[in-house]
């Protein structure tokens, strides 16, 4: 049954390659819906994901649109030209060696922070902090790059960007050209990189498009012919090879037995070419000859018959794909998708406006700023030209600092949009203009992006802060202006953007939203009701004690017991589960934090001394074991599966590191995804078992950043009434608890990054800085800043 065809419009750039800006030729469509020419997505490949002029179409063929040949289709094209048609092959400019280009590739390259990646160069705890981090240059890298080495190897060269290495077998994917969403099949990690692009779906629509557009303008010329190096006027075409045949050619294609099935267009049906378009559906992938004509809604699926008897019997709603095309047009899916795709475009068009109106805004109170220096300058002239030039050194590298932020967070907003607008042109080219099956299989591949979507722009507004810039005067400048040796800092002040919320249309559009997926993960418990009820208190400091206790880090042990780190005293000191002092440790430099390694050793935290102490708990009694050596100064510190997890801030930038129980850095995490600094001042760190789950809390951004075990940003949490997050416990049911030093307060967090509640206000604990969970009595325990005194809370 034949259905009237719309009118033959499109824009010339729907079917133009983004890599070569020519009409595609084999197009093969990424899961983010961009579609590249096969040559040119895997030349893409070939050079590390950098473009590069050697990027070039084949010039042969230019116009065409090939799928690569069957059998079928290569003895026929044998039989009529004598040679077979070579279609598909990948350009090879060189084969590059190195390792595959870091900041593109696969988290980890397919390893979790927790397991056996090889270190990144070190350094010397006397470097301390000259030293910092450095990412290769070009493009900023995924969230878990690692900088690695060959153990007792020399340390890696970062390349330059004419030189960068190409992917290798076991890579995870590669970035999208377009908008740099990740692009992976489950086939593509046990593939060479050559054949990558061979992976990825041919996108029969483009294909379609390209050639009915070059037949409609008159341009082709016969293919069989052209392959064997002659020419001739078109006459038929046939749609299942995509060849353009002359009359001759066009009796010999109809005369194979292996083309009798053909549908093959005389000159007189060109101009209904179009409809073939409506009324021939897609082939199935898994048998051969057989058309996907019905449609599966339980596993949202299209298939042929024999999938249906193989794979969906028992499948309660599977209908024709005619019907569930009609029904979606009829219900207004494609109007629904497209509509949520367009309010995706709008609110990342507002987050674009706001981002280029505070650079404006930024630039405007840099000059303000700049001027307000020259102004105390004319008083002070003479003291005041060299303060001058290092505080305008420290303001510029603030403004670029601040600048590329902002800028990254523009490029991602370009990257959704370019998503959301590719997106939704698919899907209206989908409607008019692609087959019933076309129609479904786009639907389903836009819901997948919605959820993208609507992921990235939550994930993106949650990071998003105002920022402003403000100058604090040095004190003593309106004093004694001689003993000046500073004119002031450049405080950057962060507060959370002003913009309306980013759209939520999962449920409208019947897809599950990226909070909806991680509750059905697991389930959460949450503490919604319930109040943490003070048990009892005691003043932990002991005679002998020189200055006030801070304790920094707390734990309690299997026994009940309970283990505190005090920094200003150098001690470590254990109390019965009563409260009662038991014993105390000195240390040789002031402890950060503390975690357990057995029931009968602690690891212990020594910023100071770029260490890690090991301490043996025997009874009543502590000693030091062995320690290990850090390339930084490290602070918040937690063990699980043989490896330490700590947190520095001296470096550059703050990371995440993953040690082994022998001192080697086995990895380390900086940036997420997009290339945006993960961490600010990252002060404490806690795990799940076998550290599926990874939480950071970070003091100066105020928020926790919780990291899934590939090391990929899964959220961030932060609130206006988190003000300096410090201490984090994890509970049983996966809740996190983090103290706000100076909110005075302890959230409790679910496993899937939503507020529960503020368990502890500032009426009950002032500074609450470390914090420890005791899952027996369920009991909780929180140190204050400013105070002798550790409070207890019953959970139960």
């Amino acid at each position: 049954m034949s259905k009237p065809a719309k009118s033959y419009q499109f824009q010339e750039d729907t079917i133009t390659c983004p890599l070569c800006s020519k009409n595609y030729t084999n197009p093969r469509l990424l899961p983010c819906l961009h579609s590249f020419c096969s040559d040119c997505l895997s030349n893409h490949i070939q050079h590390g994901g950098q473009q590069t002029q050697s990027e070039q179409k084949p010039t042969a063929g230019h116009g065409k649109s090939t799928r690569k040949e069957s059998p079928t289709k290569q003895g026929h094209a044998a039989e009529t030209s004598g040679k077979a048609d070579q279609k598909g092959n990948t350009l090879k400019p060189g084969d590059a060696k190195g390792k595959p280009d870091q900041r593109s590739k696969s988290p980890h390259g397919g390893k979790s922070p927790t397991q056996g990646a090889s270190p990144k160069p070190s350094k010397s705890p006397q470097q301390g902090k000259s030293d910092s981090k450095s990412v290769p240059p070009g493009k900023t890298p995924r969230a878990t790059e690692l900088t690695k080495t060959a153990a007792g190897g020399p340390k890696p060269q970062h390349l330059s960007t004419s030189t960068r290495p190409t992917y290798q077998t076991g890579a995870k994917g590669f970035p999208c050209p377009c908008c740099k969403k990740f692009a992976t099949t489950p086939q593509l990690p046990k593939t060479n990189p050559d054949r990558w692009a061979e992976l990825f779906p041919e996108n029969n629509l483009l294909a379609d498009l390209v050639d009915l557009h070059s037949l409609k303008l008159g341009t082709r010329s016969c293919d069989p012919c052209r392959r064997n190096k002659k020419s001739a006027l078109v006459h038929s075409y046939c749609k299942i090879c995509r060849d353009a045949l002359c009359e001759p050619c066009a009796l010999t294609h109809k005369g194979l037995r292996s083309c009798r099935n053909h549908k093959v267009l005389s000159t007189a049906q060109f101009a209904d070419a179009i409809n073939s378009l409506k009324v021939e559906e897609e082939f199935c992938s898994l048998h051969d000859g057989k058309t996907m004509e019905r449609y599966c809604y339980t596993h949202s699926q299209l298939c042929c018959s024999q999938c249906i008897v193989e794979n969906h019997k028992h499948c309660e709603r599977t209908v024709p794909v005619v019907d569930a095309a009609t029904k979606a047009k009829e219900v207004g899916e494609i109007s629904s998708l497209d509509a949520a795709l367009q309010k995706y475009r709008e609110h990342v068009e507002i987050v674009l406006k706001d981002r280029s109106n505070l650079i404006r805004k930024l630039d405007n109170k840099k000059g303000k700023l700049m001027d307000e220096f020259i102004n105390v300058k004319k008083h002070i002239i003479s003291q005041l030209e060299k303060m001058e030039r290092d505080l305008k050194t420290i303001l510029d590298a603030t403004h670029k600092q601040e600048s590329k932020k902002i800028k990254q967070e523009v490029d991602k907003c370009r990257d959704i949009q370019s998503g959301v607008v590719n997106s939704k042109e698919f899907l209206t080219l989908a409607d008019q203009h692609g087959s019933n099956s076309q129609v479904i299989s786009t639907i389903e591949k836009v819901k997948s992006e919605c959820e993208y979507y609507e992921e990235s722009i939550g994930i993106l507004c949650s990071r998003i802060r105002a920022v402003d810039y403000d100058i604090a005067l040095d004190n003593s400048l309106k004093q004694i202006m001689t003993r000046l040796n500073q004119f002031g800092r450049i405080d950057v002040n962060t507060t959370p953007a002003k913009l309306p919320p980013p759209p939520k249309l999962a449920a409208t559009l019947g897809l599950q939203s990226f909070t909806t997926k991680a509750k059905a993960v697991k389930p959460t418990y949450t503490l919604v009701g319930k109040n943490a009820n003070e048990i009892g208190e005691f003043c932990a400091r002991s005679d002998d004690d020189s200055n006030d206790c801070w304790f920094t880090g707390a734990l309690f042990l299997t026994d009940g017991r309970i283990l505190l780190a005090d920094r200003t005293n150098r001690k470590l000191k254990l109390f019965t589960s009563n409260f009662n002092p038991i014993t105390e440790l000195s240390l040789s430099s002031k402890p950060w934090d503390v975690t357990r390694i057995t029931e009968k050793e602690v690891a212990v935290s020594l910023p100071a001394e770029c260490r890690i102490q090991f301490v043996s708990i025997d009874g009543n009694f502590m000693s030091l074991v062995r320690s290990i050596g850090t390339d930084e100064p490290c602070f918040g510190i937690c063990h699980t599966e043989g490896k330490i997890l700590t947190v520095t801030y001296d470096g550059d930038p703050p990371n995440l590191k993953v040690l082994s129980m022998g001192g080697k850095e086995l990895t380390y995490v900086c940036v997420d995804d997009d290339g945006f600094t993960l961490f600010s001042k990252p002060v404490y760190v806690a795990c799940t078992p076998k550290a599926s789950r990874i939480y950071v809390s970070d003091e100066r951004l105020g928020c926790v950043v919780n990291l899934k075990e590939t090391g990929e940003l899964n959220f961030a949490y932060s609130a206006m009434d988190l003000g300096n997050a410090a201490g984090i416990a994890l509970d049983t049911d996966g809740n996190i608890y983090v103290c706000g030093a100076t909110s005075n307060s302890v959230h409790v967090v679910s496993p899937n990054g939503e507020r529960v509640k503020v368990l502890i206000t500032g009426e009950h604990i002032t500074y609450p800085r470390a914090i420890a969970f005791e899952p027996r009595e369920k009991k909780l325990l929180v140190t204050q800043g400013d105070q002798d005194i550790v409070k207890l809370y019953s959970l139960a």
